[in-house]
C-alpha cells in the first residue's frame, strides 16, 4: 500500500515543477523588460496644441511566456488532480472504482459544482468531499481556482495563451515637476519630483500598438521626452482573465493551490 510521505510527494512534486516554470517565467518578463522594448513620441496636436505622447514601438511578447505560463498551468492543475486521485485512493484502500476518472473539481458557478463533484471524485468518502466543498472551487468561491481550471482548458485546446503588453501609468510626480517649473517655487518642484505615484489610465491599449495615445497633455506643454511610463504583460482571456498582469495572476494561482494542499493533504495522513 502506498504510504502517506508517497501519497503527499505525488502531489508536491508537481507544485514544484509548477514553481519552477514560474521562477521561468518571471527570469523571461525581466529579461524582456531589459531589452527597454517600448519607444515613446510626443507631438503637438495641430488642431488643440496639445502635447500627445504616443507609442512608437511596442513589440509583440515573446512566445516563451505563454508558453512558460501554460507550462505552469498545466503542472497546478495535474497537482490537484494527484490531490484528487491520493484522496480516493485514501478513502477505498488503493481501490478506486475508477481511477481514470479522478479529477480534482472546479466549476464555473457552486450549482454545476454541487452537480459534477461526485462524477468527479468516484470512491471518495463523504468527509473528503465536505473538505473539497469548503475550498469552494467554482467562480464567486475560489476565483483564483476557476481561473486556473479555466486557463488550462484553453491551454489544451490552443498553442498559446493570449499575452500582450498594456500601458499601466504615468509617473505623475514628473509630470506635475515638468508643469511647476517656473512658476512655483523651486522647493515645490523638488517635493513633485520625488512624488512616486503613477496615474493609471482608463484606456490602456490592449495590446499595445504604435500611435496608441499615452498622454494628452496641456495647451502648448513642452514635451519632456525622459517622461516615465509604466508598461506591464497581461493575460488576456475573453470572460477569464481580461487585462489581468501575468505574473501577479500565476502567482494567486500558485497561492491557491498551496492553499488548497495545505486544507487537504491531512486527509492523506
Amino acid at each position: 500500500m502506498t504510504t502517506t510521505p508517497d501519497r503527499i510527494r505525488h502531489v508536491s512534486l508537481k507544485i514544484d515543477r509548477a514553481k519552477a516554470h514560474a521562477a521561468a517565467l518571471r527570469d523571461a518578463v525581466r529579461q524582456f523588460f531589459d531589452t527597454k522594448p517600448y519607444t515613446i513620441g510626443a507631438k503637438q496636436h495641430p488642431a488643440t496644441r496639445k502635447v500627445v505622447y504616443y507609442i512608437e514601438q511596442a513589440p509583440a511578447a515573446p512566445d516563451d511566456l505563454p508558453l512558460l505560463a501554460g507550462d505552469t498551468i498545466q503542472n497546478l492543475t495535474t497537482a490537484l488532480d494527484h490531490l484528487a486521485y491520493q484522496l480516493v485512493c485514501k478513502d477505498t484502500g488503493d481501490a478506486p472504482p475508477n481511477p481514470r476518472g479522478i479529477y480534482f473539481p472546479i466549476a464555473d458557478d457552486q450549482a454545476k459544482y454541487d452537480a459534477s463533484k461526485a462524477n468527479r471524485l468516484p470512491g471518495a468518502s463523504p468527509n473528503t468531499i465536505a473538505c473539497i466543498d469548503a475550498v469552494r472551487p467554482y467562480r464567486g468561491g475560489n476565483d483564483a481556482l476557476w481561473r486556473l481550471g479555466r486557463l488550462n482548458n484553453v491551454e489544451k485546446h490552443r498553442l498559446l495563451f493570449t499575452v500582450g503588453s498594456q500601458a499601466a501609468g504615468i509617473h505623475l510626480g514628473q509630470l506635475m515637476s515638468n508643469l511647476a517649473a517656473g512658476s512655483m517655487p523651486p522647493d515645490t518642484v523638488a517635493a513633485f519630483a520625488k512624488m512616486d505615484i503613477y496615474i493609471n489610465p482608463a484606456d490602456k491599449g490592449f495590446p499595445l500598438q504604435p500611435g496608441f495615445e499615452l498622454y494628452i497633455g496641456q495647451v502648448n506643454e513642452v514635451a519632456d521626452l525622459k517622461q516615465q511610463f509604466r508598461f506591464q504583460l497581461v493575460l488576456h482571456e475573453p470572460g477569464i482573465a481580461e487585462g489581468l498582469p501575468l505574473i501577479e495572476t500565476i502567482d494567486e494561482m500558485i497561492a491557491a493551490v498551496d492553499s488548497v494542499t495545505t486544507d487537504l493533504v491531512s486527509l492523506l495522513e
